[in-house]
């Protein structure tokens, strides 16, 4: 079962070309600070540190999906003509700032300025955004590791709403974000840590032996499991994330949503 509009799911698998191109050109870059990694006390970490982020490839990234979006999208061209002639060095620095921060009110007072449908601002401000925080993520492993993550990816503050059962068999939250990920106890709460008996409950997905969604009655919040071990190809968890997206509906249909996420120090 998917029930994701299928142009829609074609632009994201496009969209998601394009982000490996650009993780690709950002191999030999260095976009966190060492001193400043050394003294993290709190978490997500993101929002703690100053990322160095050349605004210039993060322009050219935003041009990028702009053609992009033009090509599968016609309907958008005057809107990301009008974002385009806005993107000054001064808005990408903050743009930089509130889509780390998932601010979604900066976002949808930028639109309603702009006369842009809501969506657009965030979207192709976080999106090119994403191969710096995944090769962020990636240079600060080590420090991640000591951070207690609960409730949210310790390294952007994504709710952790995906997981995979690895090769190894251990469930792994995996965010689709960042792509930073870490191993939990299989029956638990990523959201609030819960492993009470009969607090945490499981919803299986009929004739689908490969997804599930683990459920918390103590916070009500919930995860998609994926066993990728029954996958010949594994793709990204984005698309992952995207294309089991009918468990979302069902997880919210029977009363559960994702849990705020708080600052962990």
């Amino acid at each position: 079962m998917n029930v994701t509009n299928k142009e829609y799911q074609l632009l994201e698998e496009k969209i998601q070309t394009l982000s490996e191109q650009w993780t690709n050109l950002l191999e030999q870059e260095t976009v966190t600070i060492l001193e400043q990694r050394s003294t993290l006390k709190a978490f997500p970490a993101f929002s703690q540190l100053q990322l160095q982020i050349d605004i210039e490839q993060y322009r050219s990234f935003i041009l990028e999906l702009f053609s992009l979006l033009k090509e599968y999208q016609s309907d958008l061209d005057e809107a990301l003509e009008r974002l385009e002639m806005e993107i000054t060095d001064e808005v990408l620095v903050q743009w930089i700032k509130e889509a780390i921060a998932v601010n979604d009110v900066y976002f949808e007072s930028f639109a309603e300025k702009h006369r842009v449908a809501e969506w657009i601002p965030f979207f192709v401000a976080e999106h090119p955004l994403r191969p710096f925080l995944q090769k962020a993520a990636a240079e600060m492993t080590e420090e991640l590791h000591k951070a207690e993550a609960q409730g949210c990816c310790p390294a952007c503050g994504e709710a952790p709403r995906v997981a995979i059962i690895n090769k190894k068999g251990k469930k792994e939250i995996t965010c689709p974000r960042c792509h930073y990920a870490w191993e939990v106890k299989k029956i638990s709460c990523a959201h609030c840590g819960s492993e009470e008996a009969g607090k945490i409950e499981i919803l299986r997905v009929e004739k689908d032996d490969s997804s599930e969604i683990h459920v918390c009655h103590d916070c009500q919040g919930y995860t998609k499991v994926i066993d990728v071990r029954k996958f010949i190809q594994v793709e990204a968890i984005s698309m992952l994330d995207l294309k089991t997206i009918h468990l979302d509906i069902i997880a919210q249909e029977n009363g559960f949503g994702l849990v705020e996420v708080k600052e962990v120090h």
